[in-house]
């Protein structure tokens, strides 16, 4: 058995590399300096593993096939080349594939259908939170959500994602210890008239409610409630996974910082572990 020694939701933009110096100072440390907490507490944890729900933004995958779920079963993921900008490691990051390919089985018997892909090349959904959080050396799961392109899974799918990932780690024996990191959201327009807009109310409405523990009722969320935050804002899918796979704990909010330059609330939150759901 696995114990899940961290779940976690990180932001991720572009911005966090492409303007990384352009926010003033004090907001640059606020919010990196909690990325570089994260980093070191999943190795003072001695996680061996770190599962990422994140999603792709139509790089690895594209409209003519752009799976609901996808899972990465590979040892070594590397930095789409569409995103040429992308912070590269040598050789790529590592990646759990045994981890990965047990994860594949045990979703696909628990009723989930994922994608195996054994090559995937990550964006920066994945490549911004890691390269921010240090890049601890802990080899990753990439798990993918479409938060995308419609037709989109039901948010509800989303958190029983998250607890079919926690009874998965819970009985899993090829590592001591594993993490899940969340990435995305908040509230964020991508591609539309709106881009660059910070939408603050429904930010921290999303955010107290999982602080209350209540990313269950999140999950009741319609699609309307959900776009009210703008279309990056179904990233918050990420999210219900990780809180459900933590046992819809009360979250702790490490950092919660709207920023114009980087267009999203630059967000850290953590999820204790507790009895799974």
């Amino acid at each position: 058995m696995a114990e899940v020694v961290g779940c976690f939701a990180a932001s991720h933009t572009p911005l966090f590399v492409l303007r990384a110096d352009r926010p003033a100072p004090e907001v640059r440390a606020k919010v990196f300096g909690q990325f570089e907490r994260l980093g070191r507490t999943l190795v003072e944890r001695g996680a061996e593993a770190l599962i990422v729900l994140g999603n792709d933004h139509l790089q690895a995958f594209f409209l003519d096939r752009n799976p609901a779920l996808a899972v990465g079963v590979a040892s070594r993921f590397r930095a789409v080349r569409s995103e040429a900008w992308l912070p590269e490691r040598p050789g790529g990051r590592p990646g759990h594939e045994a981890l990965a390919g047990y994860l594949l089985r045990a979703l696909l018997a628990d009723g989930f259908d994922p994608t195996a892909c054994q090559e995937l090349p990550i964006d920066h959904s994945v490549v911004v939170p890691l390269y921010r959080m240090g890049d601890p050396p802990i080899p990753i799961v990439p798990v993918l959500q479409n938060t995308v392109a419609p037709p989109l899974p039901p948010a509800a799918r989303a958190f029983e994602l998250g607890r079919s990932i926690r009874r998965a780690l819970d009985a899993y024996a090829g590592a001591r210890r594993a993490a899940v990191l969340a990435t995305g959201g908040p509230s964020h327009w991508i591609g539309t008239p709106e881009m660059g807009r910070i939408d603050e109310a429904w930010d921290r409405k999303v955010i107290d409610v999982c602080v209350q523990g209540g990313a269950d009722a999140l999950a009741k969320w319609t699609q309307p409630e959900i776009d009210a935050g703008g279309n990056g804002a179904n990233e918050i899918r990420n999210w219900l996974a990780a809180a459900a796979a933590a046992g819809n704990t009360k979250a702790d909010c490490w950092v919660y910082q709207p920023e114009p330059l980087w267009y999203i609330g630059a967000t850290i939150l953590e999820w204790p572990v507790g009895p799974p759901i």
